[in-house]
């Protein structure tokens, strides 16, 4: 173990180490003795003059200090600390490294307690005497913003970005602009207050409106998008920073239960016939008859149920007339929804909560349902004047061809975001590029509207008015070693790398997961403060005294921060020899790490990330599965049992499943040694 360059310890003591079986003095000569280390002893509860006084004195200025801040839960007992070191000091933020001492106290004797502490300031010391500065730049970039679509979101985007002085260019593939209301019937007139949003749109002057235009193609990255766009008056070639998605839902009516009959209708021709008085009333059987209608569905979101409920509402206002609700699940996870249901109820709606949707036949000339009643358990028949296919909410037609183009990973039923909570609310795998409203789902009008909100800051964030804050050199290419196999072009989830002669990674789209890095055969990637080198010289601060020896590689967003609320835990004790490896994603896990960490003594090796549909970088778990799949061949093949390796998904709030995972394997380690 090498800590190649200066580190300054700073040891933040009190009672509460003693307490916990650490001599602070015994340890900080211990770690003074280390190569290239300083340590200084710091009572966090000492004024702030005096605190920073000491602190000046200790970090002599003209130099660039490498600090490791080492106390019992440092974020509360030594935040003081920390916040002079970084305002006052101003310490470069990656050359700051803060530990936590908690996993070294609770053992049983204080030998094994100092043995702990000292692994966790070496295996520290030893990464940060490594670590690079990363440095923010400004970028230059267009402040054109691409949204697409015609919903009501798309045109509040549109409108908010133009008063904001940015170009809008509003792309939609219909001939005009034709915003529905989610939830409200399609012959609705909107509220004034949409009708004005609507005119805006149509007289802003930093507005182009572009009718019948078609996505073609998708070049660059965040701040410098290449857009090709067909439109009626010939192809168009845009430079934006910044695109916004938000294409018009679609109506899409159920599938036809009986043959085609003018009493079997949907939703849009109810609506049409109850504006004419005269056309409803010739529905009945009979001038005296009660008017019978069944609607059959309406449950596939909220909005399609606030529709139904709205035609239903106007029936039941007529004189004489039965309505019935055929639905298999009622979604009402809608603002006010289920007491609107209640209500219709109250008022005289007939609600069956079926398994399935009741057949239909035509006799004589009237619907006639059979259907079964799970409440009554027998089969029943209904004869109605009118029966009413539900029309569900679909995302726009073009949407896989959109996302394809974008380089998104679509989510559930068609729509342009994934499935995934860390893309809340409007984020997508790409930055710059976001998806609000229906472009995301189906939502009521108030979400999509703040949704289109959100979507503007973004722009604005990113943007910042053609000058853009970027890390730089998170992730590096070294251009000796790359030799344009495009493997990183073609696996990078954020579509952050390009090309010249060499790779080229794009430090605004970048997001530093590090599946680049790991998938590259030539290792001509680095991901700053992760590095390769990194990696090792943690790897070689293992202590042989400490068994058994389990280095666990956990990814940042998710099992690092299970592991460090496992370690609040009062029943927590993990084994003497546990190493924890920060990752900044499960995707940049090499199976080169896993083999050197068995080369390094290691009993058992643990992959930790997040669950599928949680990774960050979307891509990473899949990734890191894989290559755990491949260690554990190659294990057996050199006659190492695979079990030894093993692979967990957990969330950053189960810190129960961490303490599990760890547990697991320390009994298979202790099965296989008791063999």
């Amino acid at each position: 173990m090498s800590i190649i360059k200066e580190v300054n310890i700073i040891l933040a003591h009190g009672p509460e180490l003693s307490a916990g079986g650490l001599d602070y003095y015994q340890l900080g000569l211990w770690a003074a003795s280390l190569h290239n280390c300083r340590v200084l002893a710091l009572d966090p509860t000492l004024p702030p003059d005096e605190l920073i006084g000491r602190l000046r004195a200790f970090l002599l200025p003209g130099k660039e200090h490498r600090v490791l801040l080492a106390a019992l839960e440092p974020l509360r007992r030594a935040q003081r600390i920390i916040r002079l070191l970084l305002d006052e000091m101003g310490i470069n933020p990656e050359f700051l490294t803060v530990l936590d001492l908690q996993e070294a106290l609770g053992y049983l004797t204080p030998q094994a307690c100092s043995l702990k502490a000292q692994h966790l300031i070496r295996l520290a010391a030893a990464m940060n005497s490594r670590a690079e500065p990363i440095l923010s730049l400004e970028v230059p970039v267009s402040t054109r913003v691409l949204v697409w679509g015609d919903s009501f979101a798309a045109l509040k985007a549109a409108v908010e970005l133009a008063r904001l002085e940015y170009s809008v260019c509003m792309a939609f593939p219909g001939a005009g602009l034709s915003p529905l209301v989610p939830g409200a019937a399609v012959n609705q007139s909107p509220e004034a207050e949409l009708l004005r949003l609507l005119d805006e749109a149509r007289s802003q002057a930093g507005i182009r409106l572009l009718p019948q235009a078609s996505l073609l193609g998708v070049e660059g990255a965040a701040g410098d998008f290449q857009v090709k766009l067909a439109t009626p008056e010939g192809f168009l070639n845009e430079t934006v920073g910044a695109i916004i998605l938000a294409p018009e839902l679609r109506l899409m009516p159920g599938d036809l239960p009986a043959p085609a009959h003018p009493r079997l209708m949907t939703l849009t021709g109810l609506e049409e016939i109850l504006v004419t008085p005269e056309e409803v009333q010739a529905l009945r059987e009979s001038e005296t008859a009660s008017l019978r209608v069944a609607f059959l569905g309406g449950d596939s979101s909220p909005a399609a149920l606030r529709r139904t409920l709205a035609a239903v509402n106007r029936l039941l206002s007529l004189e004489e007339s039965q309505v019935l609700l055929f639905v298999r699940d009622a979604k009402v996870g809608a603002p006010g929804l289920e007491a609107a249901l209640e209500e219709a109820a109250g008022a005289g709606l007939i609600v069956f909560k079926v398994p399935a949707l009741p057949a239909v036949a035509i006799v004589a000339d009237r619907p006639h349902l059979t259907f079964f009643d799970p409440v009554m358990r027998t089969e029943e028949a209904w004869r109605c004047d009118l029966a009413i296919l539900e029309e569900g909410y679909a995302p726009a037609a073009g949407n896989d061809e959109l996302a394809a183009h974008l380089g998104l990973f679509a989510g559930p039923g068609g729509f342009l975001q994934g499935d995934n909570v860390r893309n809340l609310p409007v984020i997508t795998n790409r930055r710059g590029i976001y998806a609000a409203g229906p472009g995301r789902g189906v939502v009521e009008l108030d979400q999509a509207l703040a949704e289109a909100e959100v979507a503007v800051l973004e722009v604005e964030q990113l943007l910042r008015r053609g000058k853009a804050s970027a890390l730089q050199g998170r992730a590096v290419v070294d251009r000796g070693r790359c030799v344009l196999c495009l493997t990183c072009y073609r696996l990078c989830p954020h579509g952050a790398i390009s090309w010249d002669n060499r790779a080229i990674i794009n430090e605004l789209a970048c997001q530093a997961c590090g599946v680049c890095a790991s998938q590259c055969p030539n290792e001509a990637i680095q991901i700053r403060n992760f590095t390769d080198d990194q990696v090792v010289a943690a790897l070689e601060t293992v202590d042989p005294r400490l068994t058994p020896k389990i280095i666990a590689f956990l990814c940042k967003n998710s099992a690092w921060e299970a592991y460090q609320a496992a370690l609040k835990m009062h029943s927590t004790i993990l084994p003497l020899g546990f190493t924890p490896l920060r990752m900044p994603c499960a995707g940049k896990i090499d199976i080169d790490y896993l083999l050197k960490a068995f080369t390094f003594g290691a009993d058992g090796v643990l992959v930790l990330g997040c669950h599928p549909d949680n990774c960050k970088s979307q891509e990473g778990i899949r990734h890191a599965r894989w290559r755990v799949e491949q260690t554990q061949t190659l294990l057996a093949e050199a006659g190492v049992d695979p079990q030894r390796l093993i692979y967990r998904s957990l969330a950053a709030n189960a810190p129960q499943d961490f303490v599990a995972a760890v547990n697991h394997l320390l009994g298979l380690l202790e099965t296989m040694k008791a063999a």
